[in-house]
């Protein structure tokens, strides 16, 4: 799905096919890549302690072989499929030299930046509940009101990215899609942020600055998880809207 989703936005933006395999390469190898070096990390870390908790080599092998041989496969050959597709069609036609975008007196990263505030209210008190359950061996049982907040975020995070997504239109700044994508994505920043504050005033019961760095570690990996997945639903649907929006515009 992501080579499939990926190679087809890739040709929508360029235009053509070319380059798909590096588009489907990239989309295979980013996360996982950067995942697999901070365990690596902080795996080696564990070694250097000679502590229990590391884990074994050939797990590391097996972890290689399962991304290799299965995860990217699958994404190019959804990558391949993508390039199939039939592709999305501009509803009106491009001018060839791009209109100058007016100054403005305030840089509009800031907005973004704040925009990730509002999903992040949507979801900080359910995060304490899980992270005590994942470091502090707490029950977990409340999966009904989970599902309820994951369902919020979505729909926060895409009327959030669909607004500043037209406020940016509005002001004629046509370059859009990466301020639609860290508009609902940037609420990672504020998750990583609350696992900081989480760790200095509710673990206090880890010992040492190894036990912290594998904290932190984890938390990174969840809050660029959470980035990803966030910034992926605000783009796609900021997409849709301007697709929508200038459609019903009258103009050859």
């Amino acid at each position: 799905i992501a080579g499939y989703v990926g190679v087809r936005v890739w040709r929508t933006i360029k235009g053509t096919s070319e380059g798909w395999k590096s588009v489907a390469w990239l989309t295979s190898c980013f996360f996982p890549g950067i995942v697999f070096v901070i365990l690596t990390v902080l795996n080696s870390i564990l070694w250097g302690k000679k502590s229990t908790g590391a884990l074994p080599i050939s797990l590391f092998f097996t972890l290689l072989a399962l991304w290799f041989c299965i995860s990217v496969p699958l994404t190019l050959i959804g990558g391949l499929l993508g390039t199939r597709a039939a592709s999305i069609e501009y509803p009106v036609r491009t001018n060839q030299i791009p209109r100058e975008i007016p100054e403005r007196k305030f840089p509009s990263w800031l907005l973004v930046l704040g925009a990730g505030t509002l999903p992040f209210g949507t979801l900080f008190i359910e995060l304490f509940f899980i992270l005590s359950s994942i470091w502090l061996g707490r029950f977990y049982y409340v999966f009904g009101f989970l599902f309820i907040v994951l369902f919020l975020l979505v729909i926060v995070c895409g009327e959030v990215s669909l607004v500043l997504t037209y406020m940016h239109l509005c002001v004629e700044d046509w370059k859009w899609w990466w301020k639609a994508f860290f508009a609902s994505g940037s609420v990672a920043f504020y998750v990583f942020l609350y696992s900081i504050n989480y760790l200095v005033f509710d673990l206090r019961s880890l010992s040492g600055p190894v036990s912290a760095t594998l904290y932190l570690g984890y938390s990174l990996i969840m809050a660029l998880a959470i980035m990803l997945s966030t910034g992926a639903i605000g783009f796609l649907l900021s997409f849709y809207f301007v697709h929508y929006l200038f459609s019903s515009v009258k103009i050859d």
